[in-house]
């Protein structure tokens, strides 16, 4: 898979929508699903970019995710208005091997998510739905 940071060659299609932020912000235009598909242990570990919401796994072997930070920035939502678009981020084994591997996935630095440093998706077809805390930063464990 090509870099996430080059969508001309990146071979990531994003479709965008647009976001409603007040009338003080007003639109802001964010993906509306942004996929990280993993299904080779190429990049292991897997440092996840902010703005991706999806990511999938089909790969018979451990692996390490190391998430963004969640934090929004400290300046106004004016200055920078995609960051406090609230996006969560879907983690899935759609290979079905979560249960004989090893998927951890990491908070960035000090945040935590739901008060832990690192979860492990350990079922088949499971999926974890993690919803960022713009303000504090970490993320909130919703499944």
């Amino acid at each position: 898979m090509g870099s996430q940071s080059d969508l001309d060659q990146g071979g990531t299609f994003r479709q965008y929508e647009r976001y409603w932020m007040g009338p003080s912000v007003g639109w802001v235009t964010q993906p509306q699903q942004a996929v990280f598909p993993i299904t080779t242990l190429v990049g292991s570990p897997f440092a996840i970019s902010r703005g991706i919401n999806l990511i999938t796994i089909n790969v018979n072997a451990s692996i390490v995710i190391n998430l963004p930070s969640a934090k929004a920035s400290p300046q106004s939502p004016q200055a920078i208005p995609g960051q406090w678009v609230l996006i969560p981020l879907t983690i899935v084994d759609i290979g079905g091997f979560a249960s004989t591997n090893t998927y951890t996935i990491n908070s960035f630095g000090a945040e935590l998510i739901s008060g832990l440093a690192t979860i492990r998706l350990a079922s088949n077809y499971g999926a974890f739905l993690l919803k960022p805390i713009l303000e504090t930063g970490g993320w909130t464990l919703l499944q």
